[in-house]
């Protein structure tokens, strides 16, 4: 079988044909276009046809892949965290902003998704990043590739999910810069005593929402939905930030309808 054969006979969307194809392979997508008369090896065959049940069956792309671009860069990634998204690169954006110059600002980030920034101590620079419910440690990893003299603090409930956390943060290089750390929200930080700014994409789906197959049936729904308004982690970590007599600040990604009882 040809290359370009077994791309047609997928039955799945060209693009995520060409993507799985490309990964069998172990080449890029342009080689794949410029070698479509190539036959198939066998062995590249059945792997391809692997992927292309699971990609069936609904799985995402980036589990079969194991691995989702951020920010420019490749994260590992795996059914115990979340698979970054193009929205958050919008909130690592606007943390920066914020890291720089410290202010109050909303912005949309997708369609009715927003990045809020709140300060909770004024004139105050933040010396610590804390993210919040780490996952994939996209968030940690690309705040430390960006900003070489920023010290981050990776937080997870997940044990699971610390481990990708860790690993994509040795490839990056940056590892010496992230301490990783098990538990719930700000619980891990009460002996922090440096002025730290709060980053985070918590879980924030109202229960009952209907998500698209390969979210609902895969992705971890601990990392997903907060309560029957979305609002209950949210609500938590906001109150465990006011608390904290060294957090100035919280960049928080939620529904644009959940921000007026968040900061209320």
């Amino acid at each position: 079988m040809r290359i370009h054969d077994a791309l047609r006979m997928s039955s799945i969307p060209p693009p995520e044909a060409e993507v799985l194809l490309s990964t069998a392979l172990g080449k890029d997508r342009t080689w794949l276009i410029a070698h479509g008369e190539d036959d198939l090896p066998a062995d590249k065959q059945a792997a391809f046809q692997a992927f292309v049940s699971r990609r069936r069956r609904g799985e995402p792309v980036a589990y079969i892949m194991g691995v989702q671009e951020f920010f420019g860069r490749p994260f590992s990634v795996n059914p115990h965290v979340l698979i970054p998204r193009p929205s958050t690169e919008g909130l690592v954006s606007l943390a920066m902003d914020i890291l720089r110059v410290p202010h109050d600002e909303t912005q949309e980030i997708d369609r009715g998704i927003v990045a809020v920034a709140k300060m909770l101590k004024q004139h105050i620079r933040a010396t610590i990043v804390a993210d919040i419910g780490t996952g994939s440690g996209c968030i940690a990893g690309t705040l430390a590739c960006e900003m070489p003299d920023l010290r981050v603090m990776a937080v997870d409930l997940s044990k699971e999910a610390l481990e990708v956390a860790s690993e994509n943060a040795r490839r990056l290089k940056v590892a010496d810069r992230i301490r990783f750390m098990q538990g719930n929200l700000l619980e891990p930080l009460r002996q922090i005593s440096e002025p730290f700014l709060v980053v985070s994409n918590p879980p924030y789906i109202p229960e009952g929402h209907t998500l698209p197959r390969d979210v609902a049936g895969f992705e971890p729904a601990g990392a997903l939905f907060a309560g029957k308004d979305g609002l209950s982690v949210l609500q938590m970590l906001m109150k465990q930030a006011r608390r904290h007599p060294f957090c100035i600040g919280v960049v928080l990604e939620c529904q644009e309808d959940q921000v007026s009882a968040l900061l209320e």
